[in-house]
């Protein structure tokens, strides 16, 4: 990583700050320079079209790139003065001229605002190395463990050969017993710096879309909450909002006859139970549903949705007592903003009302 990749990975550039700051702009490229060390060194600054910045220093009485600079293995006196010399000149662009994302590619900073809507909950930054400051970790605030971890790393901790290319990836918790088939799927690695029989590493390159990524979020952080994984085959409980403005459940048991398809959530087996809750404005359970399909292919993308999966759900029986989001709450669901799995503790006290 370059001295500029490590300064401003996370940071994006205010235009006019750099017009402010003394950067000319010519064809969406903008560029500065300034002479320091008594004038013997010359810092050029680019800032390209992207919001890129890029950099080299000249030897002034040469005119060369002074290229000791970016050689790690000089760490002479004269040397370092120069490098530290040239951080400060960066980080005073950065600091005048540059505002801070959260995380450096666009996935991440998406799935940090959908983490915040539905759990309220936002990274810290733990570690005081330059190099790792950037490294945002998410915590279940009821027991402060990690559920999520999202490194700035070398894409050549993966095995993939270009040294030049880093990447955003997000560490999550698996079900030990699913590790073999997730690893099958594209983008997810075995994880970088944790332990890889119960971590992988996501890359947020968009090879996966948010909601596929929320999906592996939202079940690492089920562990952490202490949430039980799947055993000896028995049904896991979950809840499932619906949306009464884009789609009718009842309309369509009628239509299919009690047997109808749901997007799929990819933690879900055949005999799985689903209660589905219909948003505002009913605000309740409604439906006791088991799932009795798996895997079947489904493409279809709108502005609210996007699915590429289903499975069957089968009416098990209909609610008439309004279990509403405060008997949920009360039982400890906190937001119903996507499937939510529960205890079968949980799921009990729900069959009582019903």
């Amino acid at each position: 990583m370059t001295i500029e990749q490590e300064l401003f990975a996370a940071y994006r550039p205010n235009k006019d700050k750099l017009i402010e700051y003394g950067f000319d702009c010519f064809n969406g490229v903008y560029a500065y320079h300034v002479f320091f060390h008594n004038n013997e060194f010359e810092a050029r600054i680019t800032v390209d079209e992207h919001g890129t910045l890029s950099g080299k220093v000249v030897e002034k009485e040469f005119g060369d790139e002074y290229f000791q600079l970016r050689n790690e293995s000089f760490q002479g006196g004269f040397v370092g003065e120069i490098r530290e010399e040239y951080k400060e000149i960066l980080l005073k662009i950065r600091d005048h001229c540059f505002y801070k994302q959260l995380f450096v590619s666009n996935q991440a900073n998406r799935l940090a605002i959908l983490i915040n809507e539905r759990y309220y909950e936002q990274p810290d930054y733990p570690f005081d190395n330059e190099k790792y400051k950037p490294y945002g970790v998410f915590r279940y605030h009821g027991n402060n463990k990690w559920y999520g971890l999202i490194m700035h790393v070398n894409k050549t901790v993966f095995g993939e050969e270009n040294k030049e290319e880093y990447v955003d990836v997000i560490n999550v918790r698996i079900d030990e017993n699913r590790r073999n088939e997730i690893l099958q799927e594209k983008a997810i690695y075995p994880s970088y710096h944790m332990n890889k029989q119960k971590w992988v590493s996501i890359l947020l390159d968009d090879s996966l879309k948010d909601e596929e990524v929320m999906e592996y979020i939202d079940w690492s952080r089920n562990f952490m909450i202490g949430k039980p994984s799947r055993k000896d085959n028995e049904p896991m409980f979950f809840i499932q909002p619906c949306n009464p403005k884009y789609y009718d459940l009842e309309a369509a048991f009628i239509r299919d006859n009690g047997v109808t398809g749901w997007k799929q959530s990819r933690k879900v087996n055949i005999g799985d139970i689903c209660y589905m809750y219909i948003a505002n404005p009913v605000g309740a359970l409604k439906y006791k549903c088991e799932v009795v399909e798996t895997d079947i292919p489904f493409e279809y993308k709108s502005e609210d949705v996007s699915i590429t999966k289903l499975m069957k759900i089968k009416l098990i029986k209909r609610i008439d007592n309004k279990i509403d989001f405060k008997f949920l709450k009360s039982i400890g669901v906190s937001l119903i903003r996507g499937p939510v799995s529960i205890t079968k503790d949980k799921a009990d006290k729900i069959d009582a009302l019903i």
